[in-house]
């Protein structure tokens, strides 16, 4: 088809090439932007946080007496939940991954600092963390009972020994082949003033921060360290259930601790489940959300498409008549209409890729997203150009079906 006449036709009438075309370049954007995030948003949902998650749970307690033994209360909770029918084991420590909170500090390769400082989170633990967590301790070993003390909020932090996170052995020390070989080095912190270092026994493969972290990619880079911390009157637990006896400990766990000691608060637990939820809570919303308005954009410029075809098929009904006595079969007379939106339409497209790209380009600095890999662009433009032919169909069928007897009509 010589698609000269459908370009004069659409430079004579160029509102609806103006106002199509901006609604395709517009709709591509938005959408290729919005599909690109939903993936982020659903590789948020979906991540492992690196521990055994179907059997773990969490559990709090608070004292309001200033006399109250935290270490003692400590040491006889962890025997006592241990030896609890479902229990596997427990652990006193300040957080858990995707928890949203919990503890960070800048950590070096070098005592003076002159390589980069990485942030890293803060775990506590003690000879347990493997049981306890159920977690992959690829080299190395865990902690040993004479190298856990308590830690109290005023205390310095200066272990002696630490357990690393295989993605911060290799941000640490990017020359390694592999994060095996950090174990036996020293990693340094508390800063240029006043540095100290910790030896790496240990390294885990897969275990997440409690945050994601905006300035830097904190998530991946987490420091195991050997204490049982003591926040004034307050203390946490994390508890590893037997296969199958999770529900039953959320169920009975709090009133058997009241029972086991009654001279404090014990919180209810929290089972993992929970916590991943409110973790991922606002990715759902986010992927929610834009699902909701690519549907609706594509229905509003599907519908914008089948509005301007089916003005153009009225306005040039006497023309299409003219046309079928002519000569012109319906099958011309539909791909006319096709071509003619087609053309719209990849207008529309090439405006859109540079309008997503600088979108793009946008949400990168303002919001650190990764940059907007090409088939995202050239899947939403296939897609909004199929759309569009299947939005055309319909009044261009309407068109095909004029009979060559109306150009003999008068107007």
């Amino acid at each position: 088809m010589d698609i000269k006449p459908i370009f004069k036709t659409l430079i004579r009438n160029p509102v609806g090439l103006v106002l199509i075309a901006t609604q395709v370049a517009l709709t591509l954007a938005i959408i290729v932007n919005s599909l690109f995030i939903i993936n982020q948003r659903l590789d948020n949902i979906s991540v492992k946080s690196g521990i055994d998650e179907d059997n773990t749970l969490m559990i709090s307690f608070s004292s309001l007496s200033d006399s109250y033994n935290m270490e003692n209360a400590i040491a006889n909770d962890l025997a006592f939940l241990k030896s609890l029918p479902g229990v596997n084991s427990a652990m006193a420590t300040n957080s858990l991954p995707l928890s949203n909170s919990g503890w960070s500090s800048g950590v070096s390769s070098q005592s003076d600092y002159k390589g980069v400082e990485i942030g890293s989170a803060f775990y506590f633990a003690d000879e347990t963390l493997v049981d306890t967590l159920g977690v992959d301790l690829i080299a190395g070993r865990s902690f040993r009972s004479e190298e856990i003390s308590y830690y109290y909020l005023s205390d310095e932090l200066e272990p002696p020994v630490c357990i690393v996170s295989a993605d911060l052995a290799l941000t640490l020390f990017p020359d390694l082949k592999n994060p095996e070989e950090v174990v036996g080095k020293k990693i340094w912190y508390g800063g240029v003033e006043n540095p100290k270092f910790a030896e790496v026994i240990g390294v885990i493969n897969g275990i997440k921060a409690p945050w994601r972290g905006w300035s830097e990619p904190i998530f991946n880079r987490v420091i195991y360290v050997p204490h049982k911390p003591i926040f004034g009157k307050f203390s946490r637990y994390v508890v590893r259930a037997e296969n199958g006896q999770l529900d039953n400990l959320v169920t009975n766990i709090q009133t058997e601790l009241s029972n086991f000691d009654d001279q404090r608060v014990i919180r209810p637990p929290r089972p993992f489940s929970d916590i991943r939820e409110v973790f991922v809570r606002n990715d759902k919303g986010m992927a929610t959300t834009l699902t909701i308005v690519i549907v609706l954009l594509l229905l509003i410029n599907a519908l914008g498409i089948i509005g301007l075809v089916s003005f153009w098929v009225t306005q040039r009904t006497k023309q299409i008549g003219t046309r079928r006595a002519l000569g012109a079969t319906k099958f011309d007379i539909l791909t006319y209409f096709i071509t003619e939106n087609l053309i719209i339409t990849c207008i529309g497209v090439i405006i859109g890729s540079i309008l997503a790209m600088a979108l793009n380009n946008w949400l990168v600095t303002a919001f650190s997203l990764s940059k907007l890999p090409m088939s995202y662009l050239l899947g939403s433009a296939l897609l909004l150009i199929l759309m569009g032919v299947i939005a055309v169909c319909a009044p261009a069928m309407r068109a095909m079906n004029v009979q060559p007897a109306v150009a003999t009509r008068s107007v």
